[in-house]
């Protein structure tokens, strides 16, 4: 009886010292992935291509027409909560157009405005993000100054790497309005 014992306690002794080693692996595991998930996605790159609808968009001759331009986005968020970023928006686009400006003059040529924003986010739901802005138009010419409210869907794809697509609205200097529609990539790290 004392060998049945001795031979039971043994074995229940070794399977222990297996499972907790095992145990404290796995609890490593789950500390590394919580550290991973904490580093992870403070900081966000996005590179988007889209079409900005000039909303006061006038011929060279001043006659009113619907005016669509390409252009694309350099983005750089850092979300210092779960809900909350800071960030800039910088939207490039890629021609020259015309607005009306309201004035005597009546027409003015934007060419290849850039407008970088700072702007913050706020997360709501698994996918979605708004943010409002300001800052200001930079081309050739008048300088105007940028009012953002952005509407952006993402889904992650793989290791840190998102689809997104945004729908923003730009009022710049109570001159004019741009809407823009981008699609791009995200990288978090």
């Amino acid at each position: 009886m004392r060998a049945f014992n001795y031979y039971h306690m043994n074995r229940i002794f070794h399977f222990t010292i297996i499972l907790l080693i095992l145990g404290s692996f796995s609890e490593l595991k789950a500390q590394e992935e919580i550290e991973k998930e904490t580093e992870e996605g403070k900081h966000v790159v996005a590179l988007l291509l889209g079409h900005s609808r000039i909303g006061q968009g006038r011929s060279s001759e001043g006659k009113k027409q619907f005016t669509m331009v390409p252009s694309f986005a350099l983005d750089y968020s850092y979300w210092f909560s779960k809900k909350f970023a800071l960030g800039i928006q910088t939207d490039f686009v890629n021609e020259n157009y015309f607005i009306e400006t309201g004035e005597e003059d009546g027409v003015v040529e934007r060419e290849r405005p850039i407008a970088p924003t700072i702007t913050g986010s706020y997360k709501f739901g698994k996918h979605w993000n708004v943010s409002l802005g300001f800052g200001g138009e930079f081309a050739k010419g008048e300088n105007y100054f940028v009012s953002r409210l952005s509407l952006e869907y993402g889904v992650e794809i793989s290791n840190g790497w998102e689809m997104v697509a945004v729908l923003s609205q730009d009022v710049r200097s109570n001159i004019y309005d741009v809407t823009v529609f981008a699609v791009g990539i995200a990288k978090r790290f």
